[in-house]
């Protein structure tokens, strides 16, 4: 399903410059460009997608934490002189898809669109496109996505420019003391603020550290951003994917997946009495097995690689030979092509040890093998899977989105 065209740009907002039109694909000169170059087709994605960009050992891989450098919202399909690609300094031609981002370069500084190829493709060796889902894992409607656009392009000559205070994050473009908060926004920044504003969803992940400030790389570990097409030849933690590159367009049939976690019994007890009881928490990596969504909520990373719950949204404990009962449910969208995981570990907190992980329980499919399970309904571990020290009781089912 090719996202059909969205009219969210008043006249005052693309209204060409008087400057000479430059003939696209002539040099340009981008704060957000890093070099390399990527195929990630814009087909099948949807006004509001989210993209991370980023290329590895460049200045901007080291300057800005995490492995993604730049944020991009997808726009829609431009119409005849309907959206200007401000750094091409000409019309996005018709038909073709745009974006909205907040950068600076030789063509000026803060919001603009531009097209799809130039922003996307033309700058970056690694991309990754992610879909939102709300809370309780419900898709956005078609209205709800043209709001998150149309709060994006709506401060385009309002704004004052390129945010550069990376450690703030504002909604609004009305501040009290404009040099704390200066009146504008860095592209992660607007992402998060275009959801925060229109559907109340906060997509800080908490990455960065001191959780201040809103990385790209905070959006990728949101627990409501899911990775739905990618070009990428590393995974997260530097290990090769197959193929040595792997890329995944977003299918016109993308898939949800739902995981219920019932229960884990612990066998065994990894912080004992005289360390006091350890609070329990659940790992989660599920979805795209080689860039798998963020799916559980809470509020600590693990190397940053799995997001971590706790029991029924409160502290919990549990000794030897108890179970506890989680009774959570946890969602991730991802393509036709893609390789799938579920991957459920238990682990126990404690102030005065830190964090003891227990065996994790995971599924791991090929393409060709998770095909076989969509819409029939829920498939489960068995009753207290053992993994050894702990057992697994978890359900899980994938059914067609579209």
């Amino acid at each position: 399903m090719i996202f059909a065209s969205v009219s969210v740009i008043s006249p005052k907002n693309i209204v060409a410059p008087s400057s000479e039109i430059i003939v696209p694909g002539s040099e340009l000169h981008s704060s957000f460009a890093s070099s390399g170059t990527n195929d990630m087709s814009p087909s099948n994605l949807l006004p509001g997608d989210i993209i991370l960009l980023g290329t590895d050992d460049t200045f901007f891989d080291y300057l800005i934490p995490g492995k993604w450098s730049h944020t991009v919202i997808v726009g829609g399909i431009a119409g005849f002189h309907q959206i200007w690609a401000t750094e091409e300094n000409t019309w996005v031609p018709t038909g073709e898809t745009w974006v909205v981002h907040s950068t600076m370069d030789d063509m000026g500084s803060g919001l603009r669109t531009s097209r799809f190829n130039n922003v996307v493709n033309d700058h970056a060796g690694n991309v990754v496109a992610m879909r939102i889902l709300k809370p309780g894992g419900a898709l956005l409607s078609s209205s709800e996505r043209a709001a998150i656009v149309n709060f994006a392009v709506s401060k385009i000559g309002h704004d004052e420019g390129y945010d550069w205070n990376w450690l703030g994050k504002q909604i609004g473009i009305d501040t009290a003391d404009p040099e704390i908060a200066p009146d504008g926004y860095y592209c992660s920044e607007l992402a998060w603020a275009a959801y925060k504003s229109v559907i109340g969803i906060d997509l800080d992940g908490d990455f960065s550290p001191f959780n201040i400030g809103v990385s790209p790389e905070d959006l990728y570990w949101s627990q409501y951003a899911q990775v739905i097409a990618l070009e990428m030849n590393s995974d997260p933690n530097g290990n090769s994917v197959p193929g040595g590159a792997y890329a995944v367009d977003a299918s016109n049939d993308l898939y949800k997946m739902t995981v219920f976690v019932d229960e884990v019994y612990y066998d065994d007890e990894h912080e004992g009495w005289l360390m006091g009881d350890g609070e329990m928490y659940l790992k989660f990596w599920i979805g795209e097995a080689y860039f798998p969504s963020c799916a559980a909520g809470g509020d600590l990373n693990d190397n940053q690689l799995d997001k971590i719950d706790d029991a029924n949204d409160d502290w919990e404990s549990a000794g030897k030979k108890e179970a506890l009962d989680w009774n959570n449910y946890h969602y991730a969208l991802f393509s036709y092509n893609s390789y799938c995981k579920v991957r459920v570990q238990a682990s126990e907190y404690d102030s005065t040890s830190g964090d003891d992980d227990y065996p994790a329980f995971q599924w791991w499919w090929s393409p060709s093998t998770w095909h076989g399970y969509t819409n029939n309904g829920w498939y489960w571990s068995g009753y207290r899977y053992d993994v050894g020290d702990c057992r697994y009781t978890i359900y899980f089912r994938i059914d067609s989105v579209y």
